[in-house]
Protein backbone atom coordinates (compact mmCIF):
# COMPACT_ATOMS: atom_id res chain seq x y z
CA UNK A 1 0.00 0.00 0.00
CA UNK A 2 1.54 3.27 -1.13
CA UNK A 3 1.85 6.06 1.43
CA UNK A 4 2.82 9.65 0.75
CA UNK A 5 3.80 12.18 3.40
CA UNK A 6 4.41 15.92 3.37
CA UNK A 7 7.28 17.75 5.02
CA UNK A 8 6.47 21.33 5.98
CA UNK A 9 8.39 24.27 7.42
CA UNK A 10 6.95 26.75 9.87
CA UNK A 11 8.96 29.99 10.12
CA UNK A 12 10.26 30.84 13.60
CA UNK A 13 8.18 34.01 13.65
CA UNK A 14 5.03 31.88 13.34
CA UNK A 15 6.33 29.06 15.53
CA UNK A 16 6.47 31.24 18.66
CA UNK A 17 2.74 32.00 18.51
CA UNK A 18 1.81 28.37 19.02
CA UNK A 19 4.24 26.46 21.25
CA UNK A 20 2.07 23.33 21.41
CA UNK A 21 2.59 22.48 17.76
CA UNK A 22 6.36 22.95 18.07
CA UNK A 23 6.83 20.14 20.59
CA UNK A 24 3.98 17.67 20.28
CA UNK A 25 3.10 14.95 17.84
CA UNK A 26 -0.45 13.90 17.03
CA UNK A 27 -1.59 10.51 15.83
CA UNK A 28 -5.22 9.76 15.08
CA UNK A 29 -5.56 8.06 11.74
CA UNK A 30 -3.07 10.53 10.28
CA UNK A 31 -0.09 12.08 12.05
CA UNK A 32 1.60 15.44 12.53
CA UNK A 33 5.01 15.21 14.15
CA UNK A 34 7.96 17.58 14.54
CA UNK A 35 11.18 16.59 12.81
CA UNK A 36 14.48 16.78 14.71
CA UNK A 37 15.97 20.25 15.05
CA UNK A 38 18.62 21.31 12.60
CA UNK A 39 21.29 23.91 13.23
CA UNK A 40 19.03 26.46 11.57
CA UNK A 41 16.90 27.84 14.41
CA UNK A 42 14.96 30.16 12.11
CA UNK A 43 12.28 27.54 11.40
CA UNK A 44 10.70 24.28 12.56
CA UNK A 45 10.03 21.28 10.32
CA UNK A 46 7.15 18.80 10.51
CA UNK A 47 6.05 15.66 8.74
CA UNK A 48 2.37 15.03 8.04
CA UNK A 49 1.12 11.74 6.73
CA UNK A 50 0.39 9.48 5.32
CA UNK A 51 -1.96 8.56 2.55
CA UNK A 52 -3.18 5.00 2.04
CA UNK A 53 -3.22 4.43 -1.71
CA UNK A 54 -4.42 1.08 -2.97
CA UNK A 55 -4.74 2.05 -6.65
CA UNK A 56 -2.02 1.47 -9.24
CA UNK A 57 -1.65 5.18 -9.99
CA UNK A 58 -0.24 7.42 -7.28
CA UNK A 59 -2.05 10.52 -6.12
CA UNK A 60 -0.52 13.67 -7.60
CA UNK A 61 1.03 16.28 -5.25
CA UNK A 62 -2.13 18.42 -5.16
CA UNK A 63 -4.26 15.40 -4.26
CA UNK A 64 -1.83 14.35 -1.52
CA UNK A 65 -1.84 17.85 -0.05
CA UNK A 66 -5.63 18.06 -0.23
CA UNK A 67 -6.15 14.68 1.44
CA UNK A 68 -3.65 15.24 4.25
CA UNK A 69 -4.82 18.79 4.88
CA UNK A 70 -8.46 17.70 5.11
CA UNK A 71 -7.56 15.01 7.64
CA UNK A 72 -5.16 17.05 9.83
CA UNK A 73 -6.39 20.65 9.61
CA UNK A 74 -8.17 20.42 12.95
CA UNK A 75 -4.92 19.18 14.59
CA UNK A 76 -2.54 21.62 12.97
CA UNK A 77 -4.42 24.57 11.52
CA UNK A 78 -1.63 26.98 12.48
CA UNK A 79 0.89 24.89 10.55
CA UNK A 80 -1.34 24.67 7.46
CA UNK A 81 -2.14 28.40 7.61
CA UNK A 82 1.45 29.60 8.09
CA UNK A 83 3.74 26.81 6.94
CA UNK A 84 5.03 25.84 3.52
CA UNK A 85 5.18 22.41 1.92
CA UNK A 86 8.84 21.65 1.22
CA UNK A 87 8.78 18.11 -0.08
CA UNK A 88 6.80 14.92 -0.37
CA UNK A 89 8.05 11.44 0.35
CA UNK A 90 6.62 8.16 -0.88
CA UNK A 91 6.93 4.70 0.58
CA UNK A 92 5.29 1.32 0.25
CA UNK A 93 3.76 -0.48 3.21
CA UNK A 94 3.80 -4.23 3.37
CA UNK A 95 0.39 -5.54 4.33
CA UNK A 96 1.13 -8.05 7.04
CA UNK A 97 -1.05 -10.60 8.77
CA UNK A 98 -3.79 -9.27 11.03
CA UNK A 99 -3.78 -11.01 14.40
CA UNK A 100 -5.49 -10.46 17.74
CA UNK A 101 -3.16 -7.49 18.37
CA UNK A 102 -3.74 -5.91 14.94
CA UNK A 103 -1.23 -6.12 12.09
CA UNK A 104 1.78 -8.22 13.02
CA UNK A 105 5.19 -7.17 11.72
CA UNK A 106 7.73 -9.36 10.01
CA UNK A 107 10.72 -9.31 12.33
CA UNK A 108 13.53 -11.76 12.92
CA UNK A 109 16.15 -13.83 11.16
CA UNK A 110 15.42 -14.69 7.56
CA UNK A 111 16.43 -18.31 7.05
CA UNK A 112 17.67 -18.37 3.52
CA UNK A 113 17.79 -22.06 2.82
CA UNK A 114 18.28 -21.79 -0.93
CA UNK A 115 20.92 -19.04 -0.89
CA UNK A 116 19.39 -17.66 -4.07
CA UNK A 117 16.91 -15.05 -2.86
CA UNK A 118 19.50 -13.26 -0.73
CA UNK A 119 23.22 -13.63 -1.30
CA UNK A 120 24.13 -14.69 2.26
CA UNK A 121 22.72 -16.69 5.14
CA UNK A 122 22.89 -14.09 7.94
CA UNK A 123 20.00 -11.80 7.13
CA UNK A 124 17.60 -10.14 9.55
CA UNK A 125 14.40 -8.42 8.49
CA UNK A 126 12.07 -5.86 10.03
CA UNK A 127 9.05 -4.65 8.08
CA UNK A 128 5.28 -4.79 8.02
CA UNK A 129 4.46 -2.22 10.72
CA UNK A 130 2.07 -0.50 8.33
CA UNK A 131 0.88 2.84 9.64
CA UNK A 132 1.95 2.04 13.20
CA UNK A 133 5.65 2.21 12.48
CA UNK A 134 5.76 5.71 13.92
CA UNK A 135 4.73 4.25 17.28
CA UNK A 136 6.41 0.86 17.46
CA UNK A 137 9.66 1.19 15.49
CA UNK A 138 11.78 1.99 18.57
CA UNK A 139 10.51 -0.87 20.72
CA UNK A 140 10.71 -3.52 18.01
CA UNK A 141 13.98 -2.09 16.71
CA UNK A 142 15.52 -2.48 20.15
CA UNK A 143 14.38 -6.12 20.32
CA UNK A 144 15.78 -6.79 16.87
CA UNK A 145 19.12 -5.11 17.65
CA UNK A 146 19.41 -7.18 20.83
CA UNK A 147 18.68 -10.35 18.87
CA UNK A 148 21.25 -9.52 16.20
CA UNK A 149 23.93 -8.74 18.78
CA UNK A 150 23.24 -12.02 20.60
CA UNK A 151 22.80 -13.90 17.30
CA UNK A 152 19.62 -15.34 18.75
CA UNK A 153 16.00 -14.31 18.35
CA UNK A 154 14.43 -15.93 21.40
CA UNK A 155 13.61 -12.60 23.02
CA UNK A 156 11.38 -11.63 20.10
CA UNK A 157 9.60 -14.97 20.06
CA UNK A 158 9.21 -14.93 23.87
CA UNK A 159 7.69 -11.44 23.86
CA UNK A 160 5.32 -12.03 20.95
CA UNK A 161 4.97 -15.57 19.61
CA UNK A 162 2.46 -14.10 17.13
CA UNK A 163 5.40 -12.53 15.27
CA UNK A 164 6.22 -15.94 13.81
CA UNK A 165 3.13 -15.89 11.57
CA UNK A 166 5.23 -15.28 8.44
CA UNK A 167 7.34 -18.42 8.96
CA UNK A 168 4.38 -20.75 8.98
CA UNK A 169 3.24 -22.44 5.83
CA UNK A 170 -0.25 -21.38 4.80
CA UNK A 171 -2.99 -23.88 5.43
CA UNK A 172 -4.16 -25.66 2.31
CA UNK A 173 -7.74 -24.90 1.35
CA UNK A 174 -9.86 -27.99 0.94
Amino acid sequence: VRGQSIEMTLPASEDSTNDAIANEAFLCGKYVTPLPDTNDSSSRRFVIGATHEFKADALNPDEVTEELKSRTLSLAQHLWDNGTVDRMTTGVRLQSNRGSFGRMPIIGRYNNTSNTAIGHNNCWIFTGLSSRGLIYHGLFGRWLADSVLRDEEGNIRDQFPEFDWWRKKPKQKT
